[in-house]
């Protein structure tokens, strides 16, 4: 081959594996877009030297256009208009919600925020009711829609214990223990315990209880609050008092009963408020302050500030609702042909009050005052037993159903592994550790939720 045909073989040579080098980097750059494509569509790459696989980038929470909170004398109208929002919306706001929340009554301390869209139409609404839920509007091109949100939660259980000193709530106080139980345990115990009277230095209480953590979205960190005492043990006295949460059954709620399986509750209470002291007690003769002369004294005086609460201490019906020179506001109440309960001297009568209203154990039925011959805000609470006044802390009356036997293995067992619980507290501690993770969530738990608390739960008078 001579030198020509050589030189001839070499070019043909290189070109083609231009061509061939060529055509491998049009492959490989059409094979990179793709990749492109994923990095535009919201996917970061991970750092030099680190082989993961991409992630999506977690979107930001929208700004609300306006938020705030309502503050004294203001209406929805006038805040909204504060906020740029036209009345047509605003009136479409109030009906949309109007099944499922009165924004015509709104009340200082509620937060508010709006979210408006890229043309600055208002999207969404969302409007605090309590520390538990919120009202969310949403508005769409021809509709807008409402509905009332349950804010997440969990249920983490807690066990506490306390000695007695002077007071239950000093006791609470001294523990740094939510001071919502000390409520909650008088009303477990009302009917058997005076918590003025009856507890002693060296009593103490041992409690399992839940505490309920709610994510609400419009506070910076979860709301934390007492929700139910799951078991219970008082020593009052030396004598050991217990209480356990239980669904009897037939029952919709669950009610506490002792460690024989009957019911905390009785016919009556013992004392229908929560009041500061005695300040005169069931006699046969006693000197009247303001007539100056002795004269029996049908019931008990609790001293108690004007205002506090007054309760229906059992089922029945108002047949006297008035007031007359000596009594001030009174409420009769005939619980059955034996009962009838007497509340003298009220500031007022709560709403709905009047004769022939039929109330429950544990309704508000007026508020502690000074009406009548009285010369301190009082309840004068007195209870006729056939006809005739008895002192009511001696009153003895059978407890409410108890456990049904058809079900007496199934309480024992929760009885027992709460009574292991209490026991394993030591008396005179706080245990505070989080003995359980979430339990549940609000959207799917919140119509088993409502009413669960009993302790805490006084049902609102009917007219």
């Amino acid at each position: 081959m001579n030198k020509l045909s050589t030189n001839k073989l070499l070019a043909g040579t290189l070109v083609v594996l231009a061509a061939v080098l060529l055509f491998s980097l049009a492959v490989l750059f059409d094979r990179e877009k793709p990749e492109e494509e994923i990095v535009s569509s919201g996917l970061e790459e991970p750092p030099p030297g680190e082989n993961h696989h991409q992630q999506p980038v977690t979107p930001k929470t929208p700004t609300p256009s306006f938020q705030g909170v309502v503050g004294k004398n203001m209406n929805f109208f006038d805040l909204m208009r504060k906020c740029d929002i036209s009345p047509q919306m605003i009136n479409r706001i109030v009906k949309a919600s109007s099944d499922v929340y009165n924004l015509r009554r709104i009340y200082p301390g509620q937060s508010y925020r709006i979210f408006s869209g890229s043309g600055g139409n208002t999207k969404r609404f969302e409007f605090s009711i309590n520390d538990e839920e919120f009202l969310e509007v949403t508005t769409g091109n021809d509709t807008v829609k409402a509905r009332r949100i349950y804010c997440p939660f969990k249920i983490h259980k807690k066990s506490v214990s306390g000695i007695i000193r002077n007071s239950l709530y000093e006791s609470i106080s001294r523990n740094d223990i939510p001071f919502e139980l000390a409520s909650n345990i008088n009303n477990i115990f009302r009917w058997d315990i005076d918590f003025f009277h009856d507890i002693r230095p060296d009593d103490y209480y041992r409690l399992v209880y839940e505490e309920k953590e709610i994510i609400n979205p419009f506070h910076n960190k979860p709301i934390r609050k007492i929700n139910r005492i799951l078991a219970a043990e008082f020593n009052c006295s030396g004598k050991k008092h217990y209480a356990f949460l239980f669904n009897n059954k037939g029952d919709k709620y669950p009610d506490y009963f002792n460690e024989e399986g009957n019911s905390l509750r009785k016919q009556l209470l013992k004392a229908p408020l929560n009041f500061t002291r005695i300040s005169s007690s069931y006699s046969k003769s006693r000197f009247h302050p303001i007539l100056h002369h002795y004269m029996p004294h049908n019931g008990i005086d609790y001293a108690a500030p004007t205002g506090t609460p007054v309760q229906a201490s059992g089922n029945g019906t108002v047949i006297k609702a008035s007031r007359t020179r000596a009594n001030g506001n009174y409420i009769k109440i005939r619980h059955n042909r034996n009962y009838t309960s007497y509340y003298l001297h009220l500031s007022k009568f709560a709403r709905g009050i009047k004769y022939g209203v039929k109330v429950k154990q544990g309704d508000v039925i007026g508020y502690v005052g000074a009406t009548g011959y009285a010369t301190g805000p009082h309840l004068d609470y007195r209870i006729k037993k056939n006809g005739h006044f008895i002192d009511p802390r001696k009153l003895k009356l059978p407890p409410a159903e108890p456990v049904d036997r058809s079900i007496m293995d199934r309480f024992e067992l929760v009885k027992n592994s709460y009574l292991s619980k209490l026991n394993k507290i030591a008396v005179g501690t706080t245990v505070s550790k989080e003995q359980s993770a979430s339990i549940g969530q609000a959207d799917l738990e919140k119509k088993a939720e409502s009413g669960r608390n009993i302790s805490q739960h006084h049902s609102s008078v009917t007219r």
